[in-house]
Formats: structure tokens, C-alpha cells, sequence
């Protein structure tokens, strides 16, 4: 006879984690019993769910607004009233709870405890499942050479222009792990994830100046900068380092390929290169190296396009050209 499963295992089922002892825990740790109840009942106004799980109005929507605040629920405004639901990935339940304001250090240390043991055999299953990376490197456009076709989603900047709203979150990478020492608030929110991460409470509002000067500054500390992977729908922009992230490290050490590169790749002018070795210590990817008359080269299946080695070289023998279609990238 098959043991039924716990509510908190319910919950992890429902986000794609089937199996996983841990994800139970960390739903156990930031929702008690009644919570999980509430959170299982949703979609739903806060009066559908107050009939489903048997509680007055007031109580269920103080009840939201507390599962809003750590992070577990979601809400959309219709015409018939707003709309709650449960995180609905992986992703998202790791992103929001991390960033609860009252989160204590042990739950952080759980999500450590998570990365290290489960999420690498989880994110290689992603993979096989996935047709396309959820997420994708875009550099900045004045790396990328002028013949090239530069398409308003290929430049970290024009995306800012065509934003309507910013805000800067904490990493949630750097959250829990935060061993490179790199800064922490440089998550950038836009348009829909920076209403919610103002309401919140968990981003800084910038505008759309200060949101370029993060995203400069990220570029100077030699931060990726990583995207949605998708022509239409752009919610934030993080700014990657090779150590805590939660797609590089494992492409660039297990080569699970949850991260899709830009549309361009580096290219090196022999003639300009003066053997400085700069970019090849930027390089998060082990893309560039020297060859035997001592200039550097660009291994093009190694490189993911995301410009950081154009700006430190000092002879300006680097810049990106287009490699791939745009037509790689998700609708």
C-alpha cells in the first residue's frame, strides 16, 4: 500500500520537484500547516479561498497577504477580482523566499544545502526535458561590432530604454552563498517583477539611469549579464558571477547548458593584440587563450558571447560579431 504523500511533499510535486527531500523541508520551514493548505487551494479571490479551506474572509486575506510577504504566493489583478496562486516553478519559489525580509540564516543554509546536493542532478534533468534554456546572456550593444545586426532584445541597454519600470533587488545567488565576495544588490527587476518587488518590499526602485549605472558598474566588476530567453517577455536582468550562480557554474563546470549564449561571439585582431593576457582572466568560459605568437585567440564553441573581455582590453583588438540567427531565440 503507497504511504500518502505529506502535504508539503503535495506542494513540491505541484512545482516540479517530485522526489526531492529537501524542497518538502524548505515548503515546511516558511509555511505551517494551515498556510500549506491555503497555498494548495489557490487559484483563486480571496473569497473563492476562504470557501475552499473553510475560513472567513478576513482571516484568508490576512492569511495572502503574509504568504505575499514571505514570498510563496503570487497575485494578479482581473475583472472579476484579484487572482492568487502558488509559485509555480522551482525558480520562483527559490527567488521570492530567499528574498523574505525576515528569512532567518537557516533557512538560507537550507537553500545552500539544496544547491550543492540536489539542484545539479535536478538542472540536468531540466535539460533534457527543455527545448530551449530558460535564460540567456546579452551583452552590452557597444561591444558588438557596428556590421553586425544588433535587434533591440540583443542589448542589455535597449532593453532598459524599452522598460516602463526598474528595481534592484539582492541576489538571491549571492543570498545563500555569496563566496565571491561580488556586490549583492545588482538583480535588476523591470516593468511587471519591479510592481511586485516594490510592493513587496524587496527591490529599490531606480530609475532608468541609476538602472543603467548598476548595470555599467556590474559590467566594470565583471559580472554576466543574463536574460529571459525570449523575444517578448523580459521581467529582470541578473548579473552573474561564476561562482554562486545557479545556471554558470554548473555549464561551466558540468556542462549542463541551462543558459543559452548571446548571438555573438568574440573575436580577436591578431594584428592590434599585444599579448596582454587580460581578457583571458576575465573570461568566465575558457573561450580565450594564448596561441604560440603570444596574441590571444577565441575558441568560438567555448565562447557565450557576453562581451566582459571587450572593455578590458587595452589595444581594443576585441568586439563581438553576430554567430547566430535571431531567429535562436524564443518567441
Amino acid at each position: 500500500m503507497t504511504e500518502e504523500k505529506s502535504i508539503y511533499e503535495q506542494m513540491s510535486d505541484r512545482i516540479m520537484t517530485s522526489g526531492s527531500k529537501m524542497i518538502p523541508q524548505l515548503f515546511e520551514f516558511i509555511a505551517n500547516k494551515e498556510e500549506a493548505i491555503l497555498l494548495m487551494a489557490t487559484p483563486g479571490t480571496a473569497e473563492e479561498l476562504s470557501e475552499k479551506i473553510g475560513k472567513d474572509k478576513e482571516t484568508t486575506q490576512k492569511m495572502l497577504d503574509e504568504l505575499f510577504h514571505k514570498g510563496l504566493i503570487f497575485k494578479s489583478k482581473k475583472e472579476t477580482g484579484t487572482i492568487y496562486r502558488m509559485c509555480r516553478d522551482l525558480v520562483q519559489f527559490h527567488d521570492a523566499t530567499i528574498l523574505w525580509p525576515e528569512a532567518p540564516k537557516s533557512y538560507h543554509d537550507m537553500w545552500l544545502k539544496y544547491m550543492n546536493e540536489e539542484w545539479p542532478g535536478y538542472a540536468k534533468i531540466v535539460e533534457q526535458v527543455i527545448k530551449d534554456p530558460f535564460t540567456r546572456i546579452v551583452p552590452i550593444g557597444e561591444t558588438i561590432t557596428p556590421e553586425s545586426k544588433i535587434e533591440a532584445i540583443d542589448d542589455v541597454m535597449t532593453i532598459l530604454d524599452n522598460a516602463r519600470r526598474f528595481a534592484v533587488t539582492n541576489c538571491t545567488c549571492r543570498t545563500i552563498d555569496g563566496k565571491c565576495g561580488a556586490p549583492l544588490e545588482v538583480c535588476l527587476q523591470v516593468d511587471k517583477s519591479a510592481d511586485y518587488s516594490i510592493e513587496r518590499g524587496t527591490g529599490r526602485e531606480l530609475t532608468r539611469d541609476e538602472a543603467k549605472a548598476l548595470i555599467r558598474k556590474a559590467d566594470d566588476d565583471g559580472l554576466v549579464h543574463v536574460i529571459m530567453n525570449s523575444k517578448s517577455k523580459q521581467n529582470f536582468i541578473c548579473n552573474c558571477c561564476s561562482d554562486c550562480c545557479q545556471t554558470l557554474p554548473i555549464f561551466i563546470n558540468e556542462g549542463v547548458k541551462i543558459v543559452a549564449p548571446s548571438r555573438f561571439s568574440a573575436r580577436v585582431d591578431a594584428d592590434l593584440c599585444t599579448g596582454c593576457e587580460s581578457c583571458i582572466e576575465r573570461c568566465f568560459f575558457g573561450a580565450l587563450a594564448m596561441t604560440e605568437d603570444l596574441t590571444a585567440a577565441v575558441d568560438p564553441e567555448k565562447c557565450m558571447g557576453c562581451g566582459l573581455c571587450v572593455p578590458v582590453c587595452p589595444a581594443e583588438a576585441i568586439e563581438l560579431y553576430e554567430t547566430r540567427e535571431s531567429e535562436s531565440i524564443p518567441a
